[in-house]
Formats: structure tokens, C-alpha cells, sequence
């Protein structure tokens, strides 16, 4: 097993304890396919939060939120076909096919904190789940968030970690998630009452150089970005983001074109490595810059550790470790 030591908070994929009613709040959420329902419940939040003075306040973000999701026996056909991907070649892709519920779920979290979402950055992603067969015979699920802790990172930044997992409704947990997002633009002060992040800086947050330079990757391979992937991942995600799907939202935050959703990224890695023959049962992902739509990249990995860089290898994108094994 590759070293995972510092991802030993995820507990194992046993049976997950009753929800206590005091601290759960199960929620209706509608489904990404009927997609007038959904942004009914996705775009009054988002406006509300883009709209509102950007606050921090952790004692409001004391609920696990959960939610009932369906999958679909057409979900892994649709993702690989958004993705680009050939669906019978990446059988077993661990996609988070519950990720539009989840996503509902984590902006109620983001809702009680008082974050400002424009502020909010995903920058590391680690999850352990079972093999895909068994997650998508599960139906019934339960999808539930929570906010695991909240520390300040200098005097303008704070670190929210947010946990998630999603298990079968008799209890059997399949998979387990945390997402670490960097919130900025806070003024001194703000952020006195948070403890100091006990951890030494994100790796994505040091913009560390590739580990492989051309050829010298074990592995790799080039991955067109499609220009309009991250409207197709908002749709079967639920995040529609403009920074992602329309380029004047993308310019008026800085960027000269969309770029995908963090978890876009995560998907393309997981589905090129699945085609390739590969089954990644653990990911630790580190999203150092945005991954541009329209774009070709580089995956490269030696079976323990994998990165994304721009075409020409000089730019590291993303980077991370897997435990994988050959199908």
C-alpha cells in the first residue's frame, strides 16, 4: 500500500453511525436532471452569497447536512461522454456521480459560515471509496456534509475543511471525502478568533515545478480539454459557476477564459487513468492553478504519485498521490 499517512483522517469504509437528529438536518434536494428545480435551489444562494459582506463565523456551521441521491444506470455512459472519454474503456472510473447533491449540500455549509463564495478557492481533494460496481448498484444513497474545522491561515486567509460521505441507505459507507478550500479577502482582524492552521503550508499553495520533465514521466499521456467542459461538467455536477461556463464571468474574475471545476479536474484524471487501464481506489489531489478550458495538458504518473502540467510539461497544474492498481 502506498503511504498515505497524512490522509489518516479518513476513517475506513465500514458501516456509518446513526445520524444524530440533534446536529442532522436531512434536506430535499432536487436532482441535476431536472435542471429547473435545481437552480431554483442553486442560484438564490449563490447570489445571495456574491452579494453579502464576506464574514467567518464558525459557531453558525454546526450542522451535518444530508440529503437522499439517486444514481442513474446511465451516469457513468453520460460523464465519459462529457468527458471525452470511451465509456466501456474507463469501466470503474470512480466518478462522484453524487457530486450535484453534494454540492447543494456544501454551499448550505458555505451559507453558515457568511462566506462570500467569489473568495472561495478548492485546493486539495482526498478521497477513499469502493469500486465503482458496488457504489452504483447501492441505490438509495445518502449523501451528508459537514464542516470538520476552520483555521486561519495568516491574517487575511482562512482554511475551511469540509467532510462528506456517501453510503447506502442500510449504512454501508462508500466513500469518504474531505475538501480543503482556501478562502481570502478578509480584513485584519477578521480572523483573530481562529486557531492558526496547525499544518505547514497546502502544497498547491507553494507552486512547486513538475517532478517529471518531458519524457522522463514512468507514464503519461495528453488530455484535450474541451472548450466547453466546464458547462459540461455544470450540468452533471451542479456547479455552474460562470467562471466556469461563460468567459465574460471568467474575465471579470481575472481569468482570460473559463477553467474547469476543481472536481472536472479530478474527473479527467480518474477517467484517463481508468481508459488506461488503471483503478484508483485513494486519491490525494492538490489543485495548484486553474486548468483551462480549450487547453491541452499532460497526466503523468509512476503508480504512486501523478501530476497535470500544461502541454509543454512547465507548469504544474495539479498534483497528487494515488493508490492504484491494474485492471
Amino acid at each position: 500500500m502506498n503511504d498515505f499517512a497524512d490522509a489518516a483522517f479518513l476513517p475506513p469504509l465500514g458501516l456509518i453511525p446513526a445520524a444524530d437528529p440533534a446536529s442532522t438536518r436531512l434536506l430535499s434536494v432536487p436532482s441535476v436532471d431536472r435542471p429547473g428545480r435545481y437552480a431554483l435551489a442553486y442560484w438564490p444562494t449563490t447570489l445571495r452569497s456574491l452579494l453579502r459582506p464576506h464574514r467567518m463565523e464558525p459557531g453558525s456551521a454546526c450542522w451535518t447536512y444530508a440529503a437522499r441521491f439517486e444514481p442513474h444506470p446511465a451516469d457513468h455512459a453520460r460523464w465519459c461522454e462529457a468527458l471525452g472519454l470511451d465509456a466501456t474503456a474507463a469501466a470503474g472510473a470512480p466518478f462522484l456521480f453524487s457530486q450535484a447533491t453534494g454540492t447543494l449540500l456544501y454551499m448550505r455549509l458555505f451559507d453558515d459560515l457568511g462566506l462570500n463564495f467569489r473568495h472561495l478557492l478548492h485546493l486539495r481533494h482526498r478521497a477513499t471509496h469502493r469500486p465503482a460496481p458496488a457504489v452504483a448498484q447501492a441505490a438509495g444513497q445518502i449523501v451528508s456534509a459537514r464542516v470538520g474545522a476552520v483555521h486561519a491561515l495568516g491574517a487575511r486567509k482562512a482554511v475551511v475543511q469540509v467532510a462528506c460521505t456517501v453510503s447506502s441507505e442500510d449504512g454501508l459507507v462508500l466513500l469518504h471525502v474531505q475538501d480543503d478550500f482556501i478562502v481570502r479577502g478578509y480584513r485584519p482582524g477578521q480572523l483573530a478568533a481562529l486557531d492558526r492552521h496547525p499544518a505547514p503550508p497546502f502544497e498547491a499553495l507553494q507552486r512547486p515545478a513538475p517532478r517529471w520533465a518531458g519524457s522522463e514521466a514512468p507514464w503519461q499521456l495528453s488530455v484535450e480539454v474541451a472548450p466547453d467542459l466546464g458547462q459540461r461538467y455544470g450540468r452533471l455536477s451542479g456547479d455552474a459557476n460562470p467562471v466556469h461556463t461563460q468567459p465574460w464571468a471568467a474575465r471579470l474574475f481575472g481569468h482570460p477564459r473559463p477553467f474547469v471545476q476543481g472536481l472536472a479536474t479530478r474527473s479527467l484524471i480518474v477517467g484517463h487513468l481508468a481508459q488506461a487501464g488503471w483503478r484508483v481506489n485513494r486519491l490525494d489531489l492538490h489543485l495548484c492553478r486553474p486548468v483551462p478550458c480549450g487547453d491541452t495538458v499532460r497526466l503523468a504518473h509512476d503508480g504512486q504519485r501523478f501530476e497535470l502540467t500544461d502541454a509543454a510539461g512547465t507548469t504544474l497544474l495539479a498534483s497528487g498521490r494515488l493508490e492504484a492498481t491494474r485492471r
